[in-house]
């Protein structure tokens, strides 16, 4: 501990010690060489402080491009339906039981671990919808680091739309996450809402400055860190350090997950109604004037998806002359007229012509 340091330098130094991720490291470094003494004589600390950025940037930039090279690899599973989601446990964890149970796929179920030795799949059905659930062989302590295929594997999830975990202890629950984590997957939680992009003109412009928790010392060192020196960044909710760099590390992947323990049963309705909102999708039924709803053929759209998007769908030249849909469901009464910028709701029905 350097002479006279601060007890902003020493907080972050604790971040630092318990970090778990590597974007977590990144971020209390920069706190700590942002906090550290100025004074000649914690040079050498700031220098040390500087070496550990760069390597660490290194690293995080060479297992980007190894996960990169990875999701090429030859354990692949083609995108085939509505969504994909793809199911990740220890070994023996359930994973098989919960994809028989929920697909009818026919896939081996037995008490003694690595059953599954390559990815399997079905598909669900939700109120019309197809979704692809595909079971990933077992991970275990390491996988993120290359045992037994593990960023292969990993990289499954990755390439996913959503995850599903497996387990019947917490610390196996943790232990997914935990592989999850250090090969730069996030569940349950959004990416910040900092928006940075690079600009012509020199110098850094902030917008919703009141969100701002460090000085804009702070926050253009880290930006220059990164190799941004001129930006117009937008701010939409309380910036850290840490905050700023989980934004502005653009190998982080989101993924909405489900947690289940298949060991202590569940309804398979239940599941599937909890499965389907992972993909942050809305089912749309369409319509012809005079006829019923085709309820078994729906249009499986963005959530936030305006009746031009089942327009843009249908076909591209109604899109072009459509001046307004009816909407059945989530409109003020059966059949409103509405425009083609109506925001629509899962399970409503439309005709358009």
């Amino acid at each position: 501990m350097p002479i006279n340091a601060s007890i902003e330098f020493q907080h972050a130094q604790g971040k630092y010690d318990s970090a778990s991720t590597q974007t977590e490291k990144l971020a209390a470094l920069q706190e700590m060489r942002s906090t550290a003494p100025a004074h000649k004589g914690a040079e050498k600390l700031r220098a040390e402080i500087s070496g550990k950025i760069a390597k660490l940037k290194k690293e995080m930039e060479k297992q980007r491009l190894q996960a990169k090279k990875s999701s090429g690899s030859s354990i692949n599973v083609k995108k085939e339906g509505d969504g994909q989601i793809v199911i990740l446990g220890v070994p023996n964890s359930g994973k098989s039981y919960l994809l028989r149970e929920i697909t009818g796929v026919d896939v081996e179920v037995a008490p003694y671990p690595f059953t599954t030795t390559k990815p399997q799949f079905g598909m669900m059905d939700y109120k019309g919808a197809k979704i692809q659930l595909v079971e990933v062989p077992a991970i275990i302590e390491g996988s993120s680091e290359g045992k037994a295929q593990g960023l292969q594997l990993l990289s499954l999830a990755r390439n996913a739309d959503a995850i599903i975990i497996t387990y019947s202890t917490e610390k196996e629950k943790k232990i997914v996450i935990d592989e999850l984590t250090k090969v730069g997957i996030i569940v349950n939680r959004k990416k910040p809402k900092i928006s940075v992009e690079t600009s012509q003109f020199k110098g850094i412009t902030i917008a919703g400055r009141k969100h701002l928790k460090i000085s804009q010392k702070e926050f253009e060192r880290v930006l220059k860190s990164f190799g941004i020196h001129n930006a117009s960044v937008m701010l939409g909710e309380s910036t850290t350090i840490e905050k700023l760099s989980e934004a502005l590390d653009e190998s982080l992947e989101y993924k909405n997950c489900l947690f289940l323990n298949p060991k202590a049963g569940f309804g398979k309705s239940f599941v599937i109604q909890k499965i389907f909102p992972l993909l942050n999708k809305i089912i749309i039924y369409t319509k012809r004037p005079g006829k019923e709803p085709d309820y078994t053929d729906p249009l499986v759209l963005k959530k936030g998806a305006k009746i031009n998007d089942v327009a843009q769908v249908v076909h591209k030249d109604i899109a072009k002359k459509l001046k307004f849909a009816r909407v059945w469901g989530s409109s003020k009464f059966p059949g409103q007229r509405v425009s083609k910028n109506y925001k629509l709701k899962n399970e409503d029905v439309v005709e358009v012509s």
